[in-house]
């Protein structure tokens, strides 16, 4: 249809102009009289047919539906002519007897007078909209050409920016609500991510910001708290180390921001010794640092997985509770990490990204771990990272956002200049390696060597006390291996090692 309706519009007698002067919302329909080779001079420019009305040109626009549109003619046909509607107006206004004396002849004329008079309006007013209207003849046929359905060819490199802008158009295209009150300010960067988090709670109530160290992942959270606690007056709980407690409390403060804010360190105790009681009906959870909460079987997850679940996860507003993530290094030792943090807002739903083509997320998990192994790391978790996770590195965010300010002045970026230092610590410290050797040949560990303090004529037991002296052994090598890796831990482990053997020996004597 779209290749028939392009080749119609470049027949040489099919006009298209474009009315740019304000909306134009009205339709009208005029046709012409043209017998081809027979036609006379005026046949073009006499209209025929003129319709005004409120439907679409489309046959069921002009029969089915229910519209209203008037229709003028010049050239009537005889059941035009005597139709109930013209004799019910006549009655009315000249009364039946006079009514019935205006014959057809003269009922065609007055008929076709009153068309054509109408008709000539519209002419009228349709030419002082077309005139001041563009050309847009071949815009039309190109916009049509090169759509879905045109014969227009694109490169591959134009398809695949056009996949690019479809996955990645929301993110351009975000733009901050206009008006809106905010205390906490951010860079460009950071506002970024801001917005992408906000969809990405909006669509699956969970969002995991894994930003690199020091690119301000605790403002973005705070931002994200406002948002709800603050503008939308929900309530909030914030789960930190006790270190990040008071830090917390007084950003908080700053942007009259009202949230609790409880430790990780409270969340390890049992349930007997912590009121969850208090927070089941919050409706935003932000955890900083989570990577403190990779191990399911730790009693901290336990209790925050029960926060989270209290209430059938719905907080004081009636919605999905909304968990905000935090940390610069969601995966530690394994990827399955990753796994029970996104698990804490999916609440062991393996089918909750069913909609980002994840069927069964411990399924894929699993087939992300094996593919991590073939050294496919790379696209192993893409499908996912994208749905809930936000993670931009240092050079990313320097090379993305070359000129970005927060409150109006540069971020600098510090060139790091590396210096080589020649360090001879013998030279320093004149025998240390020989004086640390014999200081470990020297130790005793009594208490790995137990039974050399026997008083005399107490039976030793000669097996055990050979392999306390080779366990002894053992761990003198130890502290060698660690003084050829590392002579700071070496002299920290010597220090406490020492220490520790003579209040042993001075308690066994």
């Amino acid at each position: 249809l779209v290749e028939d309706l392009i080749a119609y519009l470049r027949r040489p007698e099919v006009a298209v102009r474009l009315y740019e002067q304000g909306f134009l919302h009205a339709k009208s329909y005029l046709f012409y009289g043209d017998r081809g080779a027979q036609a006379s001079l005026f046949d073009r420019f006499l209209p025929l047919i003129g319709i005004v009305g409120s439907s679409n040109f489309t046959g069921p626009g002009l029969s089915t539906n229910r519209e209203l549109n008037l229709a003028h003619k010049t050239l009537l046909d005889e059941e035009e002519v005597d139709d109930a509607p013209a004799r019910c107006a006549a009655e009315h206004l000249i009364g039946e007897h006079a009514s019935k004396a205006i014959n057809s002849v003269n009922r065609r004329i007055l008929k076709s007078e009153v068309g054509a008079r109408a008709i000539l309006d519209l002419v009228e007013w349709y030419e002082c909209q077309w005139k001041p209207a563009r050309d847009f003849k071949e815009d039309l046929i190109t916009l049509l050409d090169t759509s879905k359905f045109g014969g227009f060819e694109y490169t591959p490199h134009d398809i695949f920016l056009k996949a690019i802008y479809t996955y990645f158009g929301a993110d351009l295209d975000a733009t901050e609500t206009p008006g809106v009150r905010s205390a906490v300010e951010l860079s460009e960067f950071q506002d970024d991510a801001v917005k992408k988090a906000r969809r990405m709670l909006a669509k699956y109530d969970g969002v995991l910001i894994g930003d690199s160290v020091g690119m301000g992942k605790t403002w973005i959270g705070k931002k994200l708290l406002e948002d709800y606690a603050y503008h939308q007056r929900m309530k909030a709980l914030v789960v930190c180390p006790a270190a990040l407690k008071e830090m917390w409390q007084r950003e908080l403060a700053s942007a009259t921001i009202a949230a609790q804010v409880v430790t990780q360190e409270a969340l390890g105790q049992s349930a007997g010794n912590l009121d969850l009681g208090a927070f089941r009906d919050v409706d935003v959870i932000l955890v900083d640092e989570l990577h403190n909460f990779r191990r399911p079987t730790t009693q901290r997850y336990e209790n925050l997985s029960s926060i989270i679940a209290a209430n059938y996860g719905r907080g004081r507003s009636e919605g999905r509770k909304k968990i905000i993530l935090l940390t610069a290094t969601p995966i530690n030792n394994d990827i399955f990490d990753l796994y029970h943090q996104i698990t804490l807002f999916t609440q062991n739903n393996r089918g909750y990204f069913a909609a980002a083509g994840i069927g069964d997320l411990y399924r894929y998990f699993h087939a992300a771990r094996q593919q991590v192994r073939e050294d496919q790391a790379s696209v192993a978790l893409f499908n996912l990272l994208e749905e809930v996770v936000i993670r931009r590195t240092r050079p990313f965010i320097r090379k993305a956002y070359p000129n970005a300010t927060i409150q109006g002045k540069p971020v600098r970026w510090p060139e790091r200049r590396l210096h080589t230092i020649h360090y001879d610590l013998e030279t320093t410290y004149e025998g240390i390696y020989e004086r640390l050797v014999s200081g470990i040949e020297r130790l005793q560990l009594a208490q790995y060597n137990l039974e050399s303090y026997k008083r005399t004529g107490i039976e030793r037991d000669e097996f055990e006390e050979g392999r306390e002296q080779a366990l002894v052994g053992i761990f003198k090598t130890r502290y060698l291996k660690r003084l050829e890796s590392s002579i700071d831990a070496f002299r920290i482990s010597i220090h406490r090692a020492l220490a520790f053997t003579k209040t042993f020996e001075e308690y066994a004597l």
